[in-house]
Order: structure tokens, then sequence, then C-alpha cells
């Protein structure tokens, strides 16, 4: 405002002086007095630049952030226009908490993405030279911004099949499951191109059926660890109820090393019985990788309950649980179930409904 009402007087005067000028048929007196008008208003004006800029913006020097040189001089009720320009002239030298809101507003300005090596520590560091910045090596992007951000999927189901149960069990337990979980491997032993279509089939090149569950929790821990939170591992012949399993794992928490199943039936057993199903959190996943050797080696025995329990339990030190954060894995096994005969009397049993598995399923 003020910066206003000086312009619009200086402009009155010139054009009051050039009339003179007019008039007067270059006398020395006028002039001199031109002359000394015209040195008058250029210096004023030059003065008045940087001060349009800050009159423009009174609200923003009231509300953006400030360098701590001038939140000294605000606290103090004090307000040097020497201060002002320096802000406004030396831009350059200012450090990156002291950058106002009008910096970002330029059209100059473009974010851009640094690398680790480039990145400034607000204390008391500074940015690469950019002697310093050619030598490191490129800044790559991941092709997903969740891998970027860390964002995982909550879970995936690991089936140990055989290549001639794809049609039938494998089959079934992937059209009553795979609306319910992020995703769905079958394990088989060997290479097949012949299979049901929407199945996702991997190949173990291993004719041992008993080294199966090992290979699976390395393939898992080697590609699937950082895109999931837990792994379930289940025979085919196992049903599980998708929307009670994803009830289920939202009440627990990832951060937990979790080995969780049905205990067999064993009042010193530390295994989890594989038919009910296993649940495994990401952290015991990672530990297994690093035995993995040790439980190839030591996994001798037919049942897969066995070789899995004795590598979780080497690698982690965990034994099985069937409850964590108050809610309790249950499981429906019984080897005489059929269900035609036996579904209607089961479907009135409120424990059969709570249940997440039922085994087999025939």
């Amino acid at each position: 405002m003020v910066c206003s009402k000086l312009i619009k007087s200086m402009r009155y005067k010139f054009s009051k002086t050039s009339l003179l000028f007019h008039r007067s048929r270059l006398r020395p007196r006028y002039i001199l007095s031109i002359l000394a008008g015209v040195s008058f208003g250029f210096t004023l004006s030059l003065a008045c630049l940087p001060m349009i800029n800050v009159c423009d913006n009174s609200l923003l020097l009231f509300s953006n952030p400030f360098s701590a040189s001038l939140n000294d001089h605000l606290s103090n009720e004090t307000f040097s226009f020497r201060d002002t320009f320096d802000r406004i002239f030396n831009r350059q030298e200012r450090s990156v908490t002291d950058v106002s809101l009008d910096d970002y507003r330029s059209k100059d300005y473009e974010p851009r993405v640094l690398p680790p090596s480039m990145e400034k520590n607000i204390n008391n560091q500074s940015l690469s030279t950019p002697t310093q910045s050619s030598n490191t090596s490129k800044f790559i992007r991941t092709r997903y911004i969740a891998d970027e951000l860390n964002i995982r999927e909550k879970v995936l189901v690991a089936v140990i099949t055989e290549t001639n149960h794809l049609n039938t069990f494998a089959f079934f337990l992937n059209q009553t499951l795979q609306n319910y979980v992020n995703r769905l491997l079958f394990f088989i032993d060997k290479d097949i191109q012949d299979f049901p279509k929407g199945m996702e089939v991997v190949a173990i090149h291993d004719k041992r059926a008993y080294l199966k569950p090992i290979h699976i929790l390395k393939y898992l821990a080697e590609k699937m660890i950082q895109s999931y939170d837990w792994f379930v591992l289940v025979p085919d012949n196992t049903y599980i109820r998708g929307f009670k399993l994803n009830e289920f794992l939202n009440h627990i928490s990832i951060s937990q090393d979790l080995y969780m199943g049905q205990p067999i039936n064993d009042v010193h057993a530390v295994y989890c019985y594989f038919g009910s199903g296993i649940i495994l959190s990401g952290t015991i996943l990672r530990k297994v990788l690093d035995e993995i050797d040790w439980c190839t080696s030591n996994a001798y025995s037919q049942d897969l309950t066995d070789n899995i329990g004795r590598c979780i339990l080497k690698a982690t030190n965990s034994s099985c649980v069937d409850t964590a954060s108050n809610y309790k894995f249950t499981a429906y096994v019984n080897y005489l179930f059929e269900f035609d005969t036996d579904i209607g009397k089961l479907s009135k049993n409120e424990e059969f409904n709570q249940t997440l598995t039922v085994h087999p399923v025939n």
C-alpha cells in the first residue's frame, strides 16, 4: 500500500516536471530540477522493488517458516529491512530448513528425487558436491511404488499336491479359496503344461516327497517373503474356510514369531499337525532360511509334520501354538468324515462352524 502511493506520487511529479520542461524551453534551472527528480525517482524505484515483493506477500511474512535469525527478530518485535533484503537477494546461500512457500510457488521450481548419498542432513551436513555426485552410482527407483514403500499383501497359501491331483483335489481347493487369499500356489514334483486354467503351479525337481516342504519353505523365503505377511502350508485334501482365515489373521500382529496350527495329540507336542494347516509369520520364515541346509540334511522322516516341525524348532526354537492375541486356531480332523452323510448334522454344530480348516476332505 505504501509502495503504491509512492509510485503514484512519483508519476504525478514526473508529469508535472515534464510540463514545466516543455514551457520553459530548456531553462538551466529547470534542467537541474529534472535531473534531480529523475535521479531521486530512479533511486526510490530501486529501493521499492524488493519492498513490493514483501508488500504483496504480507500475510506470508507471518505464516511461512523463517530462518532462525528472522525468528529471533520477530520474537524481539524488531524487523530490519536489511534482513529482508538479505533473504531476497541471497536465497542460494540459505539452508534447506530456511525455505518459505515463496520458493515453491516459483514456476522454475521442479521437485526431484535425490539418491541416499546426496540427501541433506538438516542438522549440520551439506549436499554432495557435483564431483561427489558424479562418482556415485545412479539412483534406480523400483518398478512398483508398493515395493518402495514396503507394502505387503496379507496371506499366501502354499499347497502340496501331486500331478494327478491337479484336476481333482487341487482344482476344488483353488475354486473355493482363490477369492479369499492374495495368492495360491500349488507345488508338484515335475514340470507340466496341462493343468486347469487359473491355477499357479510350481514344479519342485525332487522326487523325494519328504523333502517337498523344505523346498517350499526355501522357495517362499527367497522369493515371496518381501510381498506377504503370512504364509499357510496345507496338503491338497484340506478344506480352508477362506473368510474365516482372513478374519482370524486380521486380529494377529505380524511382528511376532508365529508357528501356529493344531498341536499333535501329545502333552509334549511341539509340532503342528500338517494336515490341519500351518500358519507361519514372515519372521519365522526368515530364520528358517538361515538353517535351510541343516533342515535338508535332517529331514529323514516320511511324516511331513515331523520334518517341518524339526526344521522350525532348530531355526527358531519355537514350538507349535494354537492361540495368539486371544484368538485360537481350530481345526476339524476326522478321517471317517463323509460329506454327504455328516455335513447336515455338523453344520448345526457351533464349534464345527468356527473351525478354520477341515481335514481330510474326500
